[in-house]
């Protein structure tokens, strides 16, 4: 059950550049968008289509279901229950979304994409990412609820074909976040860019989480930087993992080399629940591909604070100016 706030600047059916959904179950499979067109959805509407948008000024809105069940695993028509390409200026407002086949939102190549107070309700097959923005900058995530079976949002650079192929300006807060099998966070596989940076994560509750939910691991010489974890309230049922900060290489990269981490905060983090091991580790790949100025301030365990002596802290080699501070600054 979801609460939404009244619906303002509603489309009608008939305006130019809208197409429109009324209440009923509608099955048009695939459903293209151009630049300065609008998707509306109307609150009883169910609509079983993927969508591929691509242009600029493009809205996908209203009080709907856009539905991927009908697909069995990686087989719906565009790839992506809503695949943005190539685009700038687009909005995703107010649905739901349910049962992807395959990776669910996913700006590719774009700038200035706003997701607003969608309801994203997955896990029914793998590989079912919540929110993946790839080599794309100012994406903004916010007011949303996310449960997948697979990663909940995951930043990537799957190429270097846009003119300019960093991920950088990414906030996501303001949501929940429920992850069945795999991570909360996944930042850097996959990562064929220069920069991922400018990522700020604030202002979320975790409700369930089974793989490291904050796993950072860049390659390919990418580096991941200037970071921002703050305000997260996490609830755990004895996991074995928090954090991890490692530069790596691994099957799904293409160039095998690490990557670095530099500039990365954690601020005002809370888990409460079981106990458990909770590990946060920090570990360099080599002297070269390091992790460098990483601070963690008011990050608080199961009613313990973390220190540099918490048992809970795995520090390995090449790192340089790991700090922990109990108290908010």
């Amino acid at each position: 059950m979801f609460a939404n706030p009244l619906e303002i600047n509603v489309p009608k059916s008939d305006d130019e550049g809208v197409i429109y959904f009324g209440p009923g179950v509608h099955k048009p499979e695939k459903i293209v968008l151009h630049s300065n067109q609008t998707l509306y959805l109307a609150g009883g509407a169910v609509v079983k289509a993927e969508v591929l948008a691509q242009g600029d000024n493009i809205r996908i809105c209203g009080r709907g279901i856009l539905d991927g069940s009908d697909w069995e695993w990686r087989k719906g028509p565009v790839g992506n229950l809503i695949a943005i390409r190539n685009s700038a200026d687009v909005e995703v407002n107010g649905i739901t979304l349910r049962g992807s086949s395959h990776w669910t939102i996913v700006p590719k190549n774009c700038r200035r994409v706003t997701i607003r107070n969608v309801k994203l309700c997955n896990s029914r097959v793998q590989n079912d990412d919540g929110i993946n923005p790839c080599n794309s900058q100012d994406v903004l995530i916010t007011d949303c609820f996310i449960r997948s079976d697979d990663d909940c949002v995951a930043l990537k650079g799957l190429d270097f074909s846009a003119p300019n192929s960093n991920v950088e300006r990414i906030t996501v807060e303001n949501s929940i976040l429920w992850c069945d099998r795999a991570r909360i966070f996944l930042l850097g596989h996959e990562s064929r860019a220069a920069f991922m940076r400018n990522i700020t994560l604030r202002n979320l509750d975790i409700v369930h989480f089974t793989m490291t939910p904050f796993l950072f691991e860049p390659g390919e010489d990418m580096r991941l930087e200037d970071i921002t974890v703050e305000d997260i309230r996490i609830h755990g049922e004895g996991q074995k993992e928090l954090i991890r900060l490692r530069p790596v290489v691994n099957q799904y990269m293409r160039k095998k080399v690490p990557g670095f981490i530099r500039n990365v905060q954690f601020r005002n983090v809370t888990v409460h629940g079981q106990s458990g091991d909770y590990l946060v580790r920090i570990e360099g790949a080599d002297a070269e591909h390091d992790v460098r100025d990483v601070t963690f301030k008011n990050v608080s365990i199961i009613d313990s604070k973390l220190t540099e002596e918490s048992r809970r802290v795995r520090s390995g080699e090449h790192t340089e100016n790991v700090c922990f501070h109990a108290e908010a600054q």
